[in-house]
């Protein structure tokens, strides 16, 4: 709960303290890249102006033409050749698509004012008219409007590939053709597509009809759907060419589709030829319907021939678990695709075999169970791989670039591969299994980025999805191995991995993945690490030292890797060279989406604030564990090493920032000291420690107040005697100054109360007496007057106190002692000033003054 406090106490004087200072820098900023935009305004202006004028000189002047526009509502005085010209004009900016010829000639008319006359009145926007005079005439000058924004290539090509697929669905053409009508188009590819397939349905019904009433032998039934398959087949190739030639694709189309029907019930209904061979045949079909759509050009081949093939499955269904059977005829298809995308940009085709393969994929898991892993699993990776290569194989063969659709489709097959994985091995093997999947696909992705690199693909969208894959299942590889404690240390090694990988690539959008892990990093380690192992942890009185001493190495190793690992991108950012080109390429990379300077400065920032928060806790937790006593001591010198670094940093950087945090650690420090320390050690309203005096006790707060006390001394003269930090060090000397007062007045009063009681009330003015001789001497010496009004005014209240309290407090003894001592102090203060009075006079004060 202490530490929570500080914590809550440190965030909230954050929020007070940092709010407005950021708030300010912000408007700053604001303000300066107002008057930036301004400057580069008035420059423009000023080079237009200059080239009209040059343009106007250089033309001839019209005598109707030689007064300037007239404004609506704005009588033109011109009847003669020289226009009287008025005292001011204005120039007025329109922005226009279009500007008509007959008004160029006005548009270039020479200005009467000077150019920095016209800029003034533009800016101002008003016109400082003369009482009784006619208001100035405004001169357009129209300039093109500005450009509309340009799509990005990317997204044109996804426009375009989906507005050929919706093209050839309605019409059967990537682009309507010319010269018939949108119902002839239609209609024509509609019918033929609906008639083919109710023909090619029958067929298959036909086939499931006579074997169950047995109407014709096994043989005679695929004898009989082969021939006619074939008979389709060469009716659609002598209708390729002529009017018929729709038509003729149609009848190929279904003609493929009866082929793969007749192999498909041989092997898997009748066995009349083996596995092996059936695989020969579909292979066959397969290539014949490839080469002839990619021969003839015709989408509506492959189109049919895929609903045909992946069809036959479904009307030739069995209810008999046969995968291997199933997924290797769906492979043998696939291949076919693949074939295709070798040649033609067919993305329908691709999509097409995408659903159907995953589809009937699904639906045949109604009847899975764990016995058929091995008979599954490896044509999944095959149907991935094979998908995989499917969305880039044609933009790879002819050096066409990728778009929004072939990485959508990357990224499903992705997703649906490592989601049909995972539900496949974890109830059989666990999930360290699954987590050798994902290594896999993060080395698959891994290889497409080097074989990339190697071939000097440019290709930057697809380059750099599979990066992002890559990284994506590497960081998903750590969670499913390792236990959640150990999560936050795997994801800080790959993040530094990454960084430097990134580096020696010279690839940005690699780098910025890199900084995404880290946040995640961050976000772990602050909110999920920390909590669990000092927040929520149990108490640790309850362990035995061996046990503690494991745990303490285990938490070192959890903290120190993700802290060294931000530490590590810090040194790794400032020594590489941004204006280098690495083997990635500007065409394959993207920009920066960080500031690369406002990175490094937040790396640093960060491994220092996780240093600190680290520290804070384990101290809190070991020093407790081992000697409770030494345990707000130490913690106060990590918060001055912490002041100190920042004190360092703030003088040699000069920065404002630096300053304002380290006044904020300076707050939490002093809010520990009040709210924390002095509490627990039994401080009362007596100002006074509770309990016996303890030599332990005393040295212990020795520790504490004294490194309060001498780095708040140190800080002043690193800090007050430069100019940019002066105020900061002198806040800091006098915080100086105040805890050695309440360290000797509280050690003094309490040492006095346990010893000499009698002694306690004139002991503390005696020590005030000194404490303000001590500032009187100094103040006197280096002509600060602050020193000595301090002085003085702890003078008057020791006089106060020792006429209204010491004398009905004192015992006779100790009321001589203590006045005869307070009398030679006071004596002092006086001698000082007599011996120093030159310092004194009126005009050095006034010319020689200074403040600490």
């Amino acid at each position: 709960m202490e530490v929570l406090v500080i914590l809550m106490v440190f965030c909230a004087a954050g929020a007070v303290f940092l709010l407005p200072i950021v708030t300010v820098a912000l408007l700053n900023k604001l303000r300066r890249e107002h008057e930036l935009g301004l400057d580069s305004l008035k420059r423009e202006l000023r080079s237009l102006s200059k080239q009209i004028d040059g343009l106007a000189a250089a033309a001839p002047v019209r005598a109707d033409k030689l007064a300037p526009p007239i404004s609506e509502g704005v009588p033109s005085p011109v009847k003669q050749t020289q226009p009287e010209q008025p005292d001011e004009e204005l120039v007025e900016l329109k922005f226009v698509d279009e500007e008509p010829e007959a008004e160029k000639a006005e548009a270039l008319e020479p200005a009467q004012t000077t150019t920095e006359q016209k800029i003034q009145e533009f800016l101002n926007a008003s016109t400082k008219s003369k009482p009784h005079q006619t208001p100035p005439p405004r001169r357009e000058i129209r300039l093109p409007a500005p450009p509309p924004r340009e799509p990005h290539p990317w997204e044109t090509a996804a426009k375009e590939t989906l507005h050929r697929i919706w093209n050839w669905i309605i019409v059967g053409e990537e682009h309507v053709p010319e010269g018939v009508t949108m119902e002839f188009a239609v209609a024509s590819q509609w019918l033929l597509r609906i008639g083919v397939l109710i023909f090619v349905v029958g067929i298959g019904f036909f086939l499931k009809y006579s074997v169950e009433h047995g109407l014709i032998n096994e043989v005679g039934r695929v004898a009989l759907s082969t021939i006619t398959g074939l008979g389709m087949l060469v009716a659609g190739t002598r209708l390729l060419g002529r009017r018929y030639h729709v038509l003729g694709q149609g009848l190929l189309g279904g003609g493929l589709a009866t082929l793969y029907f007749a192999v498909f019930a041989a092997v898997n209904f009748y066995h009349l030829i083996e596995p092996s061979q059936g695989f020969i045949l579909m292979s066959l079909i397969t290539v014949l319907a490839g080469g002839i759509s990619v021969r003839f050009h015709s989408m509506l081949v492959a189109v049919l021939g895929i609903i045909g093939g992946y069809g036959t499955p479904v009307v030739l269904s069995t209810g008999v678990v046969n995968y291997p059977g199933l997924f290797g005829y769906m492979l043998v298809l696939g291949i076919g695709v693949l074939g295709i995308c070798y040649w033609k940009s067919w993305r329908l085709v691709n999509y097409l075999s995408f659903a159907a393969t995953y589809g009937l994929m699904l639906a045949s898991f109604e009847d899975y169970n764990s016995t058929h892993l091995w008979e599954v699993l490896p044509f999944a990776i095959a149907f991935f791989v094979l998908f995989s290569t499917m969305t880039f194989l044609y933009q790879l063969v002819n050096r066409s670039k990728s778009n929004l659709l072939d990485l959508l489709a990357l990224v499903a097959n992705t997703g649906i591969f490592y989601s049909i994985s995972h539900w496949l091995i974890e109830p059989v093997y666990g999930r360290t299994w699954v987590a050798a999947v994902t290594l896999c696909l993060a080395a698959f992705y891994t290889i497409h980025v080097f074989l990339f690199l190697k071939w000097r693909i440019i290709d930057r969208e697809l380059l750099v999805s599979f990066m992002g894959l890559a990284a994506f299942f590497l960081a998903v590889t750590m969670p499913l191995v390792l236990s959640s404690e150990w999560i936050t240390v795997s994801w800080a090694l790959q993040a530094a991995v990454m960084l430097w990988i990134a580096g020696k690539l010279g690839s940005r959008f690699l780098q910025q993945i890199a900084y995404l892990l880290y946040g995640i990093v961050l976000f772990r380690f602050g909110l999920i690490d920390l909590q669990r192992q000092f927040l929520q942890a149990a108490p640790a009185a309850d362990l035995a030292i061996g046990d503690y001493v494991r745990q303490l190495a285990e938490r070192l190793v959890m903290f120190g890797v993700p802290i060294g690992s931000f530490g590590f991108a810090y040194r790794l950012l400032i020594s590489q060279d941004a204006e280098k080109e690495g083997l990635v390429g500007q065409q394959n990379d993207i920009p920066d989406w960080l500031p690369a300077n406002g990175v490094i400065r937040l790396m640093a920032g960060l491994a220092l604030a996780m240093v600190f928060v680290y520290l804070h806790l384990e101290f809190n937790r070991t020093v407790g564990f081992f000697y409770q006593p030494l345990k707000l001591p130490l913690l106060t010198l990590l918060w001055l090493a912490i002041c100190g670094l920042l004190a360092w940093e703030a003088i040699i950087r000069e920065s404002r920032v630096l300053l304002s945090v380290l006044m904020l650690f300076v707050g939490g420090v002093l809010f520990k000291l009040i709210l924390f320390d002095l509490p627990s050690w039994g401080f009362t309203n007596g100002f006074l420690y509770d309990g016996p005096y303890s030599f332990r006790d005393a040295g212990l707060r020795f520790l504490d107040f004294g490194a309060l006390i001498g780095f708040f001394a140190a800080a002043y003269f690193w800090l007050g005697g430069r100019v940019p930090t002066k105020s900061a060090g002198t806040f800091l000397g006098f915080c100086s100054l105040g805890t050695l007062f309440v360290y000797l007045t509280l050690e003094t009063n309490t040492a006095l109360h346990t010893y000499v009681e009698g002694l306690r009330s004139g002991g503390i003015s005696i020590l005030w007496s000194l404490f303000a001789l001590g500032l009187i001497l100094p103040g006197i010496a280096k002509r600060i007057r602050v020193l000595r009004y301090l002085g003085l005014g702890l003078f008057a209240i020791v006089a106060w106190k020792v006429f209204f309290v010491d004398l009905a407090t004192l015992d006779q003894f100790y009321r001589i002692i203590a006045f005869i001592a307070l009398g030679i102090l006071t004596v002092s203060g006086s001698f000082l000033y007599l011996k120093y009075q030159d310092n004194f006079k009126l005009q050095e004060m006034s010319d020689t003054e200074d403040q600490p």
